[in-house]
């Protein structure tokens, strides 16, 4: 019979580990959980097969449901808002005293999400294997990103999973509010931008050649404004086409350039050092940053794992990089504070928020002070930024129409010409 190596938790709440014999990795699951022990990991010793015991029979109908899951969500592509809708409901049931197992098994059964349940059936069966939720949770690749995994692991690992869950999903509910906000921000300008462009589509593709015609027939000759509206129109339906092909083959180059090393670091560059938005690409990249930071060292998580876990969230590789410097120099004994200052990862004003936490040793407060302030500045320059883009779009809007109703004014004053003569 297979030895398994187990790490649990008695019920004094002490952290025990040992070795025993059993079937396959459920029996031992079993086995520590009636002699009063949560189990954190259950493994084979080297040379041992975690195999089902030959009495156990074929696998049956409801073992292949799991893999069938399991495959599903792989074919998915992951999408952080499925992943933040299980945890929260998996929180629910975890607070409201529910084990583990017994709440990954409700959720199998009661979720009407297709994905979340599928999601929730793999998680249970590798649960019930003598897997812990972190490993599971790693099983299942692009679902969950690492940083929440290893909290995860943390919590087990601690005993305190619910409170550490309940910090990873208000860091998730952030992060989701965040992109909404810089999403809604744009909506509106960009629907502005659209009904724009739609009234001078509509004139000069349907307007203007009915009055031009009408014109022709009448004898009268164009104004020349009209003319050259006119002229505008037959450029953009000649060339249009040729335009559109170019910016598209110039769009798929540059996404080319970017996959390439120089290239993502050129354009990374290119979108911190635009006017406006790159102030508030540096401000998101920021508050991202320093709510991971502080969710990961107030969950007990070291400073070294911290730095190496946020530095992988990090997208822009010219950030990345600067962060990954200043990771290098506390690895190396120098304070947090002065390696994020030499690097100029963060601006001065939260240099002097982190110099002071990290004196007064309240870094996690300092981090969250930070967050905050800069949330706040995000905000104020999100709102800043729709107010001049929906100003500029009105501004040009009223220009166009402006412009389309003076050249029918004059198509008319050149029609009644026309009749009059």
């Amino acid at each position: 019979m297979p030895l398994f190596a187990y790490k649990g938790i008695d019920s004094a709440g002490k952290t025990v580990s040992g070795e025993m014999d059993a079937a396959e990795r459920r029996s031992a699951v079993r086995k520590l959980s009636a002699l009063g022990i949560k189990a954190i990991a259950v493994n084979p010793l080297a040379g041992d097969e975690a195999t089902v015991h030959p009495e156990a029979g074929p696998a049956s109908e409801s073992d292949e449901k799991p893999k069938k899951s399991l495959l599903r969500l792989r074919k998915r592509q992951s999408k952080s808002a499925q992943a933040l809708s299980f945890l929260q409901k998996l929180l629910v049931l975890l607070s409201a005293g529910l084990p583990l197992g017994d709440a990954l098994r409700l959720l199998s059964l009661r979720l009407s999400d297709p994905v979340l349940r599928d999601l929730s059936q793999v998680l249970w069966r590798k649960l019930s294997e003598g897997s812990t939720l972190a490993g599971a949770m790693r099983d299942i690749p692009g679902q969950f990103n690492e940083s929440t995994i290893h909290l995860v692991e943390a919590g087990e690992a601690s005993g305190n999973l619910v409170p550490i869950l309940e910090r990873v999903v208000a860091y998730m509910e952030e992060s989701a509010e965040l992109k909404k906000k810089i999403l809604s921000s744009l909506a509106y300008p960009v629907f502005v931008c659209f009904i724009a462009f739609g009234v001078v589509a509509l004139f000069l593709f349907f307007l203007l050649p009915r009055i031009r015609g009408m014109l022709e027939t009448l004898g009268g000759d164009l104004a020349w404004f009209t003319s050259l509206l006119v002229n505008a129109s037959d450029a953009a339906l000649k060339y249009g086409p040729f335009m559109v092909g170019a910016l598209f083959i110039g769009w798929w180059a540059l996404m080319q350039w970017r996959k390439k090393p120089q290239g993502r670091a050129k354009t990374d560059q290119w979108m911190l050092n635009l006017p406006f938005l790159g102030t508030i690409y540096l401000y998101s990249n920021l508050v991202q940053t320093s709510n991971l930071m502080a969710t990961l060292m107030g969950s007990g998580v070291n400073t070294t794992e911290t730095l190496r876990l946020v530095e992988r969230t990090i997208n822009n590789t010219v950030l990345r990089g600067k962060f990954a410097n200043a990771r290098k120099q506390i690895q190396e004994g120098v304070n947090m504070a002065t390696a994020i200052k030499r690097v100029r990862y963060m601006p001065d004003l939260a240099m002097d928020i982190l110099t002071v936490g990290e004196n007064t040793g309240n870094l996690v407060n300092s981090l969250r002070d930070i967050n905050r302030i800069y949330r706040a500045e995000l905000q104020q320059s999100l709102g800043a930024l729709t107010m001049t883009i929906s100003t500029g779009a009105l501004i040009f809007a009223f220009l166009l129409v402006g412009l389309i109703a003076m050249s029918i004014l004059l198509s008319v004053f050149q029609i009644s010409n026309a009749l009059a003569a």
